[in-house]
């Protein structure tokens, strides 16, 4: 709140699109919000409802293959997740409405910039430049990779079936070729 009350000092009038256009991106906010708030209610009525009460029609799960419920585990987990990206959708989508009747619509929220207007077309929620959402996609990107470098201590233990003694992996079968195994003991 306070950066907004900032850009509003510092360029006036902060945004100097016309009427028109905020009817436009308007229309289009409403449109996307519309199409996400279906979607939602579509899984809701259709899919996500075989789930609620799966376990209960089943008089054991005993006589089910272990992939089919793995599958069907995997079709809710798919489903639930798809249900969660149109709900943060539509949340970003009532965002960028708040910031338009605040008047900073279509003003990047990390460098003060306008957002380019053939962005706003293709993605009227956006709260980013493009240069802005390239630089924190980046950074995603680097910290996942970051996090996959540090490994859970746990994967030493898992992997240390395949050392010997000496610490050297892959020479199982040179020790066991060497000293024999239990049943060569007379």
């Amino acid at each position: 709140m306070r950066y907004e009350k900032k850009l509003r000092k510092v360029f006036g009038k902060v945004n100097q699109m016309k009427k028109d256009k905020m009817r436009h991106y308007k229309y289009l906010l409403d449109h996307h919000r519309e199409d996400r708030e279906e979607m939602i209610d579509d899984m809701e009525g259709l899919r996500m409802g075989e789930y609620d009460n799966f376990y209960l029609d089943e008089l054991s799960g005993y006589d089910n293959h272990p992939a089919e419920i793995a599958t069907e585990l995997y079709d809710m987990e798919h489903y639930m997740a798809l249900k969660k990206l149109q709900m943060d959708e539509v949340k970003s989508i009532k965002h960028a409405e708040k910031k338009m009747k605040e008047g900073t619509y279509g003003i990047c929220e990390h460098c003060g910039k306008e957002i380019d207007s053939k962005r706003l077309e293709l993605l009227p929620q956006a709260r980013l430049c493009i240069d802005c959402a390239r630089n924190e996609e980046r950074e995603t990107i680097s910290t996942k990779e970051q996090t996959m470098e540090k490994r859970p201590s746990e994967e030493q233990v898992i992997d240390a079936w395949q050392m010997n003694r000496d610490g050297v992996q892959n020479e199982a079968l040179d020790d066991l070729m060497h000293y024999g195994s239990s049943t060569d003991i007379e």
